[in-house]
């Protein structure tokens, strides 16, 4: 009881600004209540209003959460869960997208240093981010974080699924965080939930804590979207219910029909477990290609992005693993079907063993190279273009989709049928030789 009483005492002079009880905070992270409050672990988050952008930040210690940025200042929430350390979440509003914001975080007397950041403008004519999957805190992992840091035109970085592979170790999560620091002050990281953020003892618990989808603490939401630049993109679960019925399928269904097309020509679509995958230690996962697959197709996805298997691998636009079409020269119209990526290079150990022969519905594919993939969206010609960048600096593989038709003899009445492009060249050949054989009947029957 008197070891209890000074830390109650503490407690009773800490301001409170989340909805935690004195109880829950007792019970969960009662380590908070003695720590101190340098910020640590900073990390922007995109939010669906381009004024309004969050910061996330932890400590030690269990106190006030302020934001200040460009002269003005926001209160915001301190909360925890089962692990030491307290979380701080603030919002920053009524910035002009485009122009430079700087700010710092803190409890109002402890201060992390200055950052700056420039919120995204939905109207730019270029837009350029990182996606990656499967991470961690190996070498490689370091390496793909070293490139992303390096990389200062990236506007923004997305991760489809398993993040930290702290898999109930808490502390591989702050030092994750930790590792990310450069870019993630300066840049939002959007993610897709992966089946290592469920965590043995937590749940789902450390990633609803670390991340933020609704501006609300602890937030259970895991599936929501985002504008940027020409391109609407869709964060959705494989972790969770998305069967014909389910409320994600329904809010799928609901978010995919309302895009418009002429402000987001372009559709992509991030998840962690993969529809298409050649790689024989998972491979595709054929429930959640039964129960989307069309779904994506009627609705005009572009780019379904996905992780889980640790190997890199690209598809043709496909629908039930028949080619819908082959584009010329590693370019592509869009409107055909999607195309899958797995990008799962981001730092874990490689999945050597593919299915042999090669699926006709895969593009490209290679294992045993760790790196990460980066798109540009181009407004002036209204196309999207990717690149597969290894860590030894080489490219591996690169494509880019266009929102127009490649040419003249692409027709968009056939795009469903395989292979149709190349038919076009043997039905010409099959027409013209009617026609000779005709010619050559008529001018027969003339001379009798």
């Amino acid at each position: 009881m008197r070891m209890l009483l000074p830390t109650l005492l503490i407690l009773l002079l800490v301001p409170l600004t989340s909805a935690q009880n004195l109880g829950e905070t007792l019970q969960e992270c009662p380590g908070t209540l003695v720590g101190d409050n340098e910020p640590s672990q900073i990390h922007l988050q995109m939010t669906d209003d381009p004024s309004e952008v969050v910061v996330m930040w932890a400590t030690t210690g269990r106190g006030n959460a302020v934001v200040e940025w460009d002269g003005q200042s926001s209160d915001g929430y301190s909360y925890c869960y089962n692990h030491d350390m307290a979380f701080h979440m603030a919002s920053m509003t009524g910035l002009t997208p485009g122009e430079e914001v700087t700010y710092r975080v803190g409890d109002g007397n402890t201060w992390s240093q200055d950052y700056k950041f420039t919120p995204i403008n939905l109207e730019a004519n270029q837009f350029e981010w990182i996606a990656i999957a499967d991470h961690g805190d190996s070498s490689a992992a370091i390496d793909v974080t070293e490139g992303i840091i390096a990389d200062s035109a990236a506007q923004m970085v997305t991760i489809s699924g398993d993040i930290s592979y702290a898999d109930g170790e808490q502390s591989v999560w702050d030092s994750w965080f930790e590792n990310q620091e450069l870019s993630m002050t300066k840049i939002p990281w959007i993610t897709a939930v992966g089946n290592h953020e469920y965590e043995p003892g937590y749940e789902f618990t450390p990633y609803e804590h670390r991340f933020d989808s609704d501006g609300q603490i602890e937030s259970e939401i895991f599936w929501f979207s985002r504008n940027v630049p020409g391109v609407h993109m869709v964060f959705m679960s494989t972790e969770h219910d998305y069967t014909p019925g389910s409320a994600q399928y329904s809010w799928l269904e609901q978010d995919l029909t309302s895009v418009n097309r002429d402000v987001t020509p372009f559709v992509i679509v991030y998840g962690h477990k993969p529809m298409y995958s050649s790689n024989s230690y998972h491979g595709s996962e054929v429930e959640l290609r039964v129960a989307l697959e069309t779904l994506y197709v009627n609705q005009g996805v572009d780019l379904v992005i996905a992780g889980h298997d640790h190997f890199y691998e690209r598809t043709w636009p496909v629908l039930d693993e028949l080619v819908q079409n082959n584009g010329i020269n590693d370019r592509f119209s869009r409107g055909h079907a999607p195309i899958h990526l797995v990008i799962g290079i981001a730092g874990r150990s490689s999945y050597e063993e593919l299915d042999e022969p090669q699926p006709e519905w895969s593009a490209f594919r290679e294992n045993s190279t760790y790196g990460w993939t980066r798109l540009v969206y181009n407004g002036e010609s209204r196309e999207l273009t990717f690149t597969h960048h290894r860590i030894d600096g080489t490219i591996g593989d690169q494509f880019t989709i266009q929102e127009g038709v490649l040419n003249e003899n692409e027709s968009e009445g056939f795009q469903f049928i395989p292979g149709f492009g190349t038919l076009l060249p043997v039905v010409a050949l099959l027409f013209a030789a009617y026609f000779h054989f005709e010619e050559e009947q008529c001018s027969h029957i003339g001379k009798m």
